[in-house]
C-alpha cells in the first residue's frame, strides 16, 4: 500500500471523527436550547429579575413545533412593516415555511433578509426575531420531519401533505436570534427571552 493512499485514509478518518464531533457539540447545543434571561422592560411592566417564573425552552418549542398559524412580517422597501398569516414547521431551531418568490414578503425576504415571526397558542405566545432565506435545498432527513408536521397539521382540515421532495427542491428557513416567550395568565413573572 502507498503511503499515498495510507495518509488519505487517515485524513479520511481524521475528517470523520471531527465531523462526528462537530455533530455531536452541535446536538449538545440543541438539546440545552438557547440561552434564558429576562428582557429588558420599562418598570412599570413589573418584570422580575430573578429566574423563577420563566417559560421553559421546552414549552416554548412545543408551542412553536404545534403552532398551525403564524404571523410572518416583512420589511417594504419603503420601511413599512408587511404581515402576512403563514404555515409552517419548527424543526430543530428553526422555522421552515414555503412560498411562490413573487410574492410580496418573498421579495421582502430577499431584499431584506431580517424578519419577525409569532404564534399563540390558548393564552401563550411567542415572537421570534432573526434572518430568513431561502435555501436551494433541504437534507432528506429534515424534509421527511418537515413534510412530517405539514401533514399533521393542514393534512386532515386542508388535505395539505406536502412531499419530503418538494423541500429537497428548496424552500424558506428563519434562523432566530433571539425569541420571547410567555403566558398572560402569569404575566409579567413569565415573561422570557431566549438568546441563541
Amino acid at each position: 500500500m502507498s503511503t499515498k493512499v495510507t495518509t488519505k485514509r487517515a485524513r479520511t478518518k481524521k475528517k470523520s471523527v471531527k465531523d462526528a464531533r462537530t455533530r455531536a457539540k452541535d446536538a449538545r447545543l440543541r438539546a440545552s436550547g438557547p440561552r434564558p434571561e429576562r428582557p429588558i422592560m420599562p418598570k412599570g411592566y413589573g418584570v422580575p429579575n430573578s429566574a423563577p417564573g420563566m417559560v421553559p425552552w421546552e414549552t416554548t418549542r412545543s408551542l412553536l413545533e404545534r403552532a398551525t398559524s403564524y404571523w410572518l412580517v416583512t420589511i417594504d422597501p419603503d420601511g413599512k412593516p408587511h404581515l402576512v398569516g403563514q404555515w409552517g414547521a419548527w424543526i430543530d431551531d428553526r422555522w421552515y415555511f414555503e412560498g411562490g418568490a413573487d410574492t410580496k414578503w418573498a421579495r421582502n425576504v430577499a431584499r431584506e433578509p431580517r424578519i419577525a415571526m409569532g404564534a399563540e397558542r390558548g393564552t401563550a405566545a411567542v415572537m421570534v426575531e432573526g434572518r430568513a432565506s431561502r435555501v436551494a435545498s433541504v437534507d432528506r432527513g429534515t424534509a421527511e420531519r418537515i413534510t412530517k408536521q405539514y401533514g399533521a397539521k393542514y393534512g386532515r382540515t386542508y388535505k395539505y401533505r406536502p412531499k419530503p421532495e418538494q423541500w429537497e427542491g428548496g424552500g424558506y428557513v428563519l434562523t432566530p436570534a433571539k425569541v420571547f416567550s410567555w403566558d398572560v395568565r402569569g404575566f409579567p413573572r413569565t415573561v422570557t427571552r431566549y438568546r441563541f
